[in-house]
């Protein structure tokens, strides 16, 4: 079953990163005793390994009004994401659905990172315990000074643009930057993504394309967004800004919105439910939810987990390090009014 999802606000707190071969260990450079002077210092270093480019502003179509049907052996109303409505109600959506329907949408321009933020580049952020040490930066699976920095949730990752100056980028301003105003399909265009082109597991375990685990950012030069951005559709999922609503784009329906954030509050996933409506019986809620972005290494099956449209919900602060074996972040900018 597709777990329920819910929004609920959360303060963020500090961050989690790595420590490993290629770069200084946790242990080895007296984590949170620097100077003010040193703190610049790895202030700089961390936004110089970070790289971005320039969007320009624009509107375009968010969402979707024709989702992929759903992946096999996820047809069934068990398979729904369900969701607290306003009224206490349970609201349930089914796979895809929460990509509907396409509404219109502007932005303003802004900077993103090239790439995702790679462990050498948290790292400097993790030696001033601003960020907490990645508990899957020790994992060889994973590690890797340019890999992307797994193991991190979402107040970490906040707090690791904010410590460089940055923010995390908006739902919509992630969608823009991986799809721009052409509606393509994939960030790199119509064309479904084969073996040795982008970060991906394609195939059965016997068979995969890849090894199990990440790669280092910008391997694979065919997963290009008309930006310029590296590993939109594949590598790792992506943090975003916005709180998460299986729901959110039906209010948008018929509404043209400039710099959307997504709900104001987190809503409550729904993890069990007995039926639907005003009279369900809710067993439990989860945590609050962010919206993720992109595909991961870690997907095979089914190729429509690459779509820009792709969005999914999870906890902000994940109970175990299974979300988060292929969920990163990148950081974006705004760009003041001359």
């Amino acid at each position: 079953m597709r777990p329920t999802i819910t929004l609920t606000l959360a303060l963020a707190t500090p961050l989690l990163l790595a420590s490993g071969s290629a770069c200084k260990r946790i242990r080895d450079v007296n984590p949170g005793r620097q100077t003010p002077d040193e703190i610049r210092q790895l202030k700089a270093e961390a936004a110089a390994l970070s790289p971005m480019v320039r969007v320009e502003g624009g509107c375009f179509k968010m969402g979707t009004d024709n989702p992929p049907p759903p992946p096999p052996g996820m047809e069934d109303d068990d398979d729904k994401l369900c969701v607290l409505g306003p009224e206490k109600n349970v609201e349930c959506y089914g796979v895809y659905e929460d990509e509907m329907p396409a509404h219109e949408v502007c932005v303003d321009p802004f900077e993103i990172d090239v790439h995702e933020v790679t462990f050498e580049a948290y790292q400097k952020c993790a030696e001033t315990l601003i960020c907490k040490p990645s508990d899957l930066a020790s994992d060889e699976i994973f590690w890797g000074p340019n890999r992307p920095a797994v193991g991190v949730d979402w107040p970490a990752a906040k707090a690791f643009c904010e410590f460089i100056g940055r923010r995390l980028p908006t739902e919509a301003e992630w969608e823009f930057a991986a799809r721009g105003t052409d509606g393509r399909t994939y960030p790199w265009g119509e064309e479904q993504p084969e073996c040795g082109q982008i970060a991906m597991r394609l195939g059965s375990e016997k068979d995969a394309c890849d090894r199990y685990g990440t790669k280092n950012v910008g391997l694979y030069p065919f997963d290009k967004s008309p930006y310029g951005l590296l590993d939109m559709g594949g590598n790792v999922r992506e943090w975003t800004a916005d709180y998460y609503h299986p729901g959110y784009y039906f209010t948008l329906r018929n509404v043209k919105t400039h710099n959307p954030t997504g709900p104001t509050e987190a809503l409550r996933v729904v993890v069990n439910t007995m039926g639907e409506g005003p009279d369900a019986e809710v067993i439990a809620l989860a945590e609050p939810q962010r919206v993720v972005r992109g595909g991961t290494w870690l997907y095979a099956e089914p190729i429509t987990a690459f779509r820009t449209t792709n969005r999914r919900g999870v906890d902000e602060v994940p109970r175990t390090n299974g979300e988060l074996i292929s969920l990163g972040f990148r950081c974006a900018r705004s760009i003041s009014s001359p």
